[in-house]
């Protein structure tokens, strides 16, 4: 088979076509390479933000703490009435089951 001038320039274009490809294909795939990379870097960072050691008090100040389940009813009480603490456990239909107040002989009376 001989090579003419038209067998050539049609090979020629071909390959340049063919390069113009590849080399398109080279840079979606590094762009895709990229974005992936630095996305999973962004996520690494995240989670070690997120990991810092949690704020913990040492000491929690109020009047009342509920207890709650999970549909929020109330099912038990700590607070303080006429100065003196008392804790209360509520049944499902919000009736005291068990409750517990000071007593002098507790408080050295």
């Amino acid at each position: 088979m001989e090579l003419t001038d038209a067998n050539y320039n049609t090979l020629l274009a071909r390959v340049r076509k063919l390069e113009l490809q590849t080399r398109l294909w080279q840079i979606v795939g590094l762009l895709a390479l990229s974005t992936l990379g630095f996305s999973r870097t962004a996520n690494l960072m995240a989670q070690q933000v997120g990991q810092a050691a949690p704020l913990r008090a040492t000491t929690v100040e109020a009047q009342d703490f509920l207890l709650k389940d999970t549909s929020g009813a109330v099912m038990g009480q700590l607070t303080v009435r006429d100065g003196k603490p008392a804790l209360e456990l509520y049944d499902a239909s919000g009736k005291v089951t068990w409750s517990t107040t000071t007593r002098g002989i507790a408080a050295g009376r």
